[in-house]
């Protein structure tokens, strides 16, 4: 999976420094890695025993802090698992889950070796 992050968001964040300080960026980046997981939880949670909303909500919420930080596969399968529950679409959310799952980890790893260029 080439490309995992989108480079020009944590370019444009990182812009937001007058002086180049990259502490938004990492702020933003370990809330994330703090707060995710339990989004992606909550998704496979709400799938298992048919919660649509509970799926949608946690969809919803990480689609969004993941493309204000440029993990675009994150935000494209959060917004195909938010329209499958909202149509309460069981069978076609399962099969994204493991996507879910898969593009979470390697944006994860993608960003803790972001975090690492900043924070030495």
């Amino acid at each position: 999976m080439d490309d995992v992050l989108d480079h020009a968001v944590l370019d444009e964040l990182l812009s937001f420094a007058d002086d180049g300080d990259p502490e938004l960026l990492v702020d933003l980046i370990q809330m994330f890695l703090e707060d995710s997981p339990s989004k992606v939880e909550a998704v496979n949670e709400g799938l298992a025993v048919g919660d649509f909303d509970k799926a949608e909500r946690a969809a919803h919420s990480l689609k969004g802090s993941s493309g204000n930080l440029g993990a675009r596969f994150v935000q494209d399968v959060c917004e195909k698992l938010q329209l499958s529950t909202r149509a309460h679409e069981l069978e076609t959310s399962r099969e994204l889950a493991p996507k879910l799952s898969e593009y979470y980890d390697a944006a994860a790893i993608a960003l803790r070796g972001v975090l690492a260029q900043h924070t030495n």
